[in-house]
């Protein structure tokens, strides 16, 4: 191993130990979102939780609540006002086009062409090249890219089959510091590490609520437009009878009631409580967000796999068909505004 002094960490016990498991993370995160159907909208949910860590790491004053309510195109009553002097989500349409772009040596290539390594860097961990790619791009950019650049970082090093936005970050000493310290890494890889776990965590959830929805549409005698409620669930949790009404093409009263059939089904939680300009959120994002009380004692056993028949599956498919709907509309409304002037 080459001296440690001139690039990465010092490689003691505990160094190596947190590189081992960070990594182990990741992979976990990687393996179960290549082969998971509800891939895209957790990608839609995940770019706001790490566009809401790297503004964190920016030193802005913004909860992961905060992105998706923007996400969403809503403000949640008694969180902060949005500045209107200073968008915060100027970078985002931007970040969000590049991690759908197919081709892996765009975000690559527009990095400045002082970022490079030292011809024994290839004997270090992958993991380390990644952070130390984020660490010179944040000590010759001030902004947010070399924060957003990290799950590029990680898919380019072999550690991911694509970009996970989730991992977005770094640590602030990385700009702050010319050589940063043993405990600078450490921190740097434990945020890394919890962020990997906690979308795995997210993912574990959203796939659990896609089973719940289908199984909330097979018991309805008469479903009507909940399908489509539940597939734009998915995509935009934070949701408003407005917004409903908007998006399925209903009237207020008619998303009113949606709503409220997806509450009596445990598949929203209302988090205002009021009569008039309600929101709604996904039982796990509520009590992650603090909206809702966890629920004590043993988890729920969930219910076993509903048999295979041949009407269930035309069901199903039509509700796959109905986010993939949601998805492609909610994607090309992303790109008119991005090609708006």
């Amino acid at each position: 191993m080459p001296s440690p002094a001139s690039y990465g960490p010092d490689y003691t016990p505990k160094m190596a130990a947190a590189i081992a498991s960070c990594t182990a993370s990741i992979s976990r995160l990687d393996a179960r979102i290549s082969v998971s159907s509800v891939a895209s909208a957790w990608n839609r949910r995940a770019s706001w939780s790490g566009y809401a860590r790297a503004l964190q790491l920016q030193s802005a004053e913004v909860d992961e609540i905060d992105a998706f309510s923007w996400g969403c195109g809503l403000q949640i009553p008694g969180r902060p006002l949005r500045s209107t002097t200073l968008d915060l989500f100027d970078r985002f349409d931007a970040w969000a086009a590049a991690l759908a772009d197919p081709d892996p040596l765009a975000w690559r290539d527009a990095l400045p062409t002082a970022i490079g390594a030292p011809a024994g860097a290839t004997q270090h961990p992958a993991l380390v090249r990644a952070l130390d790619q984020v660490r010179q791009h944040a000590l010759a950019d001030g902004g947010i890219l070399p924060w957003l650049g990290l799950p590029f970082a990680l898919r380019d090093g072999g550690l991911s089959a694509s970009a996970l936005p989730c991992l977005a970050g770094g640590a602030k000493a990385f700009r702050l510091k010319r050589k940063p310290d043993t405990d600078d890494w450490l921190a740097a890889l434990r945020a890394l590490e919890r962020s990997a776990r906690e979308g795995l965590e997210r993912l574990h959830e959203l796939e659990k609520y896609h089973r719940n929805a289908q199984r909330a549409i097979v018991d309805a005698f008469r479903p009507g437009a909940l399908p489509r409620l539940l597939a734009l669930t998915h995509h935009r949790p934070l949701l408003s009878p407005q917004g409903v009404a908007d998006a399925l093409a209903l009237s207020v009263a008619g998303a009113s009631k949606l709503l409220e059939r997806a509450v009596a089904a445990d598949l929203l939680v209302e988090i205002t409580q009021r009569r008039s300009w309600r929101l709604f959120l996904p039982p796990d994002l509520a009590v992650e967000f603090g909206y809702a009380a966890s629920k004590r004692g043993r988890p729920a056993k969930e219910p076993p796999p509903l048999p295979a028949s041949r009407n269930l599956a035309v069901a199903f498919d039509a509700f796959d068909e109905e986010m993939a709907a949601i998805d492609k509309l909610l994607t090309s409304a992303r790109g008119t505004k991005l090609s708006s002037p």
